[in-house]
């Protein structure tokens, strides 16, 4: 038991975590743990190391603080340690180590008359459940608790899981509505917990995003950065500029996406590196978009069986022109999450395109009427846009390009009204092939609308593709010179002019320094330059008025 002078310690730890003071909250718990320990004591110091970027040390102390709630017979105080030492290691990629910990919390509370504490492990259940009914059964378990045992934190975190859990079954504005319900009633107070709000926090911008609510997403990012900042919490700040890098990159700036990425990659990577897999799969598919392949391969490299990447990866095979261990990653995929609308989803568009690659066309016509379904059931809008472009591109497949038309149109409209500029593009140069047997003029626009957004977006692969649908169109302006530098290599000889070397360019670009080298061989050979002062030269000309390359 802790005296007068522990005692007054703990309450100005707590105050301070309150008010999100984590420095001073450590200082009042490190005193208040003294030489022989006080669990309570350990838990805040936990927590506040956490909240100012410690976490092994803050799961360090969580773990001491579960023995010691053990062995003061504190059942319900040891789950909740032991669940939050559990989701830890599951947010640092770590799984077998937190189905351990929640086995321990189990074990703990098995033979307890009902508590708080069986509501945590409930949590925990529901975070770490391979499926969505579980997720759900799991979820719903807690909130039964909370309501009986009036853990106002605990009904929180149960509310919002069971939102997440219903947005991934395809329930959109049933689950929505929930995490809505959660942050409203955090943010009036009834979330005691920091941890909680957070978490909360992270569940709705992620549900938001996933089921392509953007409007949604933008306005409940604002709040959350803000809240980030406001309380100087590190490890939340990361997790939240991944979901708005993606909201930005869904809505076509790429720039300030590509900025808020390699933050998060600067605040996540240090404090738990397995959390970064998310924000890693983010920038490599921004990465293909770009046709920046050889960096998305490198962001990619040693995290291939990580399921946030496996999408990214199996793009990337994609764009190598690899169709078969794309669609292989893809169907593994889709076998791991059979009820989780949302990321099978994700997964059937870039199948169908993987298939018709393979020339699969019976294949990539069941993909894609497997996603128009779970579109139509869903009623999410991004599944249904998705599903639509996925038409055309089987119709286009099998010669028939009239049918290709309509769902080229469909998806143009469902593309904008998201805005999604790059998708939208995407179905405007579909709609231009489909048209071109008999409309030739109306191709050409419709291609240039989509060269000129590729090009504004800077996705040199795609705007190669539509400069390709323009010449066949028999458009004399977009013959391809075999010379002709991308977006990435025009950046690159810009730098070779100020004189940088291959170390100097990688460090400008954020790139490899062997990347930077590929790119200046390449570049050298496409302009017929014997060296690099020639590349110099070469770009110099290219500055004139009526050149390339920006001033």
């Amino acid at each position: 038991m802790q005296g007068p002078e522990g005692a007054a310690q703990l309450r100005t730890g707590r105050q301070a975590l309150e008010r999100a003071d984590w420095e001073s909250a450590r200082s009042a718990y490190a005193a208040a743990l003294g030489e022989d320990g006080d669990a309570d004591a350990r838990d805040g110091l936990a927590q506040a190391q956490w909240f100012l970027g410690r976490v092994p040390e803050a799961i360090a102390l969580r773990e001491r603080a579960f023995a010691d709630h053990v062995q003061a017979g504190r059942c319900g105080e040891a789950a909740r340690a032991a669940v939050w030492v559990a989701h830890q290691h599951l947010l640092g990629g770590h799984g077998s180590v937190a189905r351990g910990w929640l086995a321990r919390a189990e074990r703990v509370m098995a033979d307890v008359p009902l508590c708080a504490g069986h509501g945590w492990v409930a949590v925990e259940r529901a975070r770490q459940a391979a499926t969505v009914r579980d997720q759900t059964a799991a979820a719903s378990r807690a909130l039964e608790v909370a309501r009986v045992t009036g853990d106002a934190d605990l009904e929180v975190l149960a509310i919002s899981l069971l939102g997440r859990a219903e947005v991934r079954a395809g329930h959109r504005e049933a689950g929505l509505r929930l995490l809505e319900e959660a942050m409203a009633a955090a943010t009036a107070g009834r979330a005691q917990d920091v941890h909680t709000l957070g978490e909360a926090y992270c569940n709705l911008v992620v549900g938001c995003a996933s089921a392509g609510e953007w409007t949604r997403a933008a306005e409940w990012c604002a709040h959350v950065e803000a809240f980030a900042r406001a309380s100087a919490i590190t490890p939340l700040f990361g997790a939240c500029r991944t979901v708005h890098a993606e909201l930005l990159i869904a809505h076509g700036r790429w720039a300030d996406a590509e900025q808020a990425l390699q933050e998060a990659l600067a605040v996540r990577t240090p404090h738990l590196p397995q959390v970064g897999a998310p924000t890693v799969a983010s920038l490599a598919e921004l990465r293909v978009q770009q046709g920046r392949l050889a960096e998305a391969g490198e962001l990619l490299a040693g995290r291939e069986e990580h399921p946030a990447t496996l999408r990214a990866l199996a793009l990337l095979r994609l764009a190598e022109g690899r169709p078969r261990p794309a669609a292989a990653l893809l169907e593994r995929g889709l076998r791991a999450a059979p009820d989780d609308a949302v990321a099978t989803g994700g997964l059937l568009s870039p199948l169908v395109h993987a298939r018709l690659a393979l020339a699969d066309l019976p294949g990539a016509r069941t993909a894609a009427a497997e996603l128009a379904a779970l579109g139509a059931d869903t009623g999410i809008r991004l599944l249904d846009a998705r599903a639509r472009l996925a038409d055309a591109a089987v119709e286009l497949a099998a010669g028939r390009p009239r049918e290709a038309a309509e769902p080229a149109r469909r998806a143009l409209r469902g593309f904008t009204g998201l805005q999604m500029p790059f998708d939208a593009a995407a179905a405007r140069l579909a709609l231009a092939r489909a048209v071109a047997p008999d409309d030739r003029d109306t191709a050409r626009d419709e291609a240039a609308a989509a060269l000129a957004a590729f090009r504004d977006l800077g996705a040199s692969r795609a705007a190669d593709a539509a400069a390709a649908v323009l010449r066949e169109c028999g458009d004399p302006a977009h013959r391809r010179d075999a010379g002709e530098l991308s977006a990435r290599e025009e950046e690159v000889l810009a730098l070779v002019a100020r004189g940088l070397s291959n170390a100097g360019i990688a460090r400008t670009l954020v790139i490899s320094e062997k990347t930077a080298g590929h790119h200046v061989s390449h570049i050298l050979a496409k302009l017929g330059a014997r060296n690099r002062a020639e590349a110099a030269a070469h770009a110099v000309r290219r500055r004139q008025p009526g050149g390339l390359l920006p001033g």
